[in-house]
């Protein structure tokens, strides 16, 4: 209790005090209230931070929950990587418009020409759908089918997809097909003989994704798988995952496969060097491309050819001078990243991502299985193919000439959009033919290779191509020029592009 005089003091400043104490809560909701839209503004953003704050404890409880429930597919490893920052697009990769104005043939008549081969005369590539095709005087000539007949691409697993291809000092093309196997084909009968079928162990592993293949003078057989963990189908998932694809030779007298690399992140195109001294192959998830030593002091050895390339490098080939071309069939450049190249040093994001992918995959999976439809089986399909990435990456096309040290000698850019998504650059018939796993048309640019300074007599031989050694086929230069035609005389005279690819 308060003592008595004490309680009569008080009772006397009562007044006073309410009169202080009813100034201060006034003059405090002026403060809050003028204006009252300050007042309004404060409640909004502490509700903001609330369902933020909520928001963020969920995603956090979600996240967490995806990511340590076992038994979640995918079925694989996440570990830490990083990729070499892109090369800078100046001196032999500056922008330039060698590859503008494109001709696009057999539009809409074939789907995903990935990859050619000629022979006498005759060009040859592979197609959505399971088939090889010839192109003779302007007609689409089927070959051979792989695989079995299906509804649409949707199915690929189903009816085939023929990747690349070379053909072999025999005269049979040899043939990479992603859900079947590698094959030799006689393109004289149609005849086909499956090497290596995708079932098939080799050191323990199944190959999923046979890609490319090139053949030596003694007929022995280099090939890639890019994943030993996912189908092409889902390919998005292999570009999460760590890698598992691989290098590999075929020895065509003891039917047996070596694997030369091992862990590659998607491993794609491959291409022997004119000496055979060494074979190269793409590893497309961290732009670069790896040389395996066959021959010398080097034998058994290893090391990275080019590193950090402006995109990804896909189907590599000779480019007649001792060098090499490859294209590069998702760009990026210093400042527009590709997002999974990104996410690499970050582990546990991408098995989040990957799980939540694959669950609804699943999803869409089990409903086709009580109610099969159309609709189901191309979610099912679109969620783990490359097709679902498409437009995430930079605008445009780029094939880098390399040389055999692995110095870019010169690059050749499409920058007006008559192509896209190029993963084949192939020197035929004084043109380079240019391939897509997308595109509905063949690309070609003519260019002119002619300089009569260099072409050596051997060239002017009449021998079939067959015949012909790899030193003997027709040589372009290191600084192509386009045909002079109207149209592309005016394009030498303005400019070239110096803007940087956004």
């Amino acid at each position: 209790m308060v003592p008595h005089c004490f309680g009569a003091l008080i009772r006397g400043f009562e007044p006073r005090i309410r009169a202080v104490g009813d100034f201060g809560y006034n003059r405090l909701m002026q403060l809050l209230r003028v204006p009252d839209v300050k007042y309004t503004v404060i409640l909004v953003g502490m509700g903001i931070i609330r369902f933020l704050g909520k928001s963020l404890l969920l995603g956090t409880f979600v996240f967490l929950l995806v990511i340590l429930i076992p038994g979640l597919p995918p079925y694989v490893h996440f570990t830490e990587f990083r990729v070499a920052e892109p090369l800078p697009l100046k001196g032999s990769l500056s922008i330039n418009a060698l590859l503008n104005n494109a001709e696009r043939l057999y539009s809409g008549k074939v789907y995903g020409p990935e990859a050619f081969a000629d022979h006498k005369g005759v060009l040859y590539s592979g197609i959505h759908g399971g088939e090889i095709v010839k192109f003779v005087d302007g007609k689409i000539v089927p070959v051979v089918k792989f695989g079995e007949s299906c509804d649409g691409f949707w199915e690929e697993e189903k009816c085939g997809r023929p990747l690349g291809m070379k053909f072999g000092p025999d005269g049979l093309l040899y043939v990479v097909d992603a859900y079947y196997g590698l094959f030799k084909v006689n393109v004289n009968n149609g005849a086909k003989t499956q090497l290596v079928s995708v079932d098939e162990p080799v050191e323990g592993k199944t190959n999923k994704i046979p890609n490319a293949v090139d053949v030596a003078d003694d007929g022995t057989v280099y090939w890639s798988t890019s994943s030993c963990n996912f189908r092409l189908s889902d390919g998005v998932f292999d570009m999460l995952a760590d890698g598992s694809g691989r290098l590999l030779r075929h020895d065509p007298k003891t039917k047996k496969n070596e694997v030369l690399i091992d862990g590659l992140h998607f491993a794609n195109g491959v291409v022997l060097s004119p000496a055979e001294d060494f074979v190269l192959v793409a590893e497309s998830t961290r732009s670069r491309i790896h040389r395996y030593y066959l021959k010398g002091p080097k034998k058994g050895n290893r090391d990275i050819f080019i590193d950090g390339l402006p995109g990804l490098p896909d189907n590599l080939k000779s480019d007649g001078q001792g060098g090499f071309l490859a294209a590069l069939v998702v760009l990026r450049n210093e400042t527009n990243p590709l997002l999974f190249q990104s996410l690499g040093p970050f582990p546990l994001l991408r098995k989040f991502i990957a799980r939540v992918l694959a669950l609804f995959q699943v999803t869409f999976e089990q409903i086709d299985r009580i109610y099969p439809n159309y609709y189901t089986k191309r979610m099912v399909h679109w969620i783990g193919h490359f097709e679902s990435a498409r437009g995430l990456s930079v605008p445009g096309s780029v094939v880098v000439q390399l040389d055999v040290d692995g110095k870019i000698k010169h690059s050749y850019h499409n920058t007006d959009g008559s192509l896209s998504s190029i993963s084949e650059a192939h020197w035929f018939d004084g043109a380079l033919y240019l391939g897509s796993p997308y595109n509905t048309y063949v690309g070609r640019v003519k260019l002119s290779f002619a300089d009569p300074q260099k072409i050596k007599p051997e060239q002017k031989s009449e021998q079939p191509k067959e015949q012909q050694s790899r030193k003997q086929q027709q040589k372009p230069p290191s600084q192509p020029q386009q045909e002079k035609s109207t149209q592309q005389q005016q394009q030498q005279k303005s400019p070239s592009p110096t803007a940087t690819i956004k």
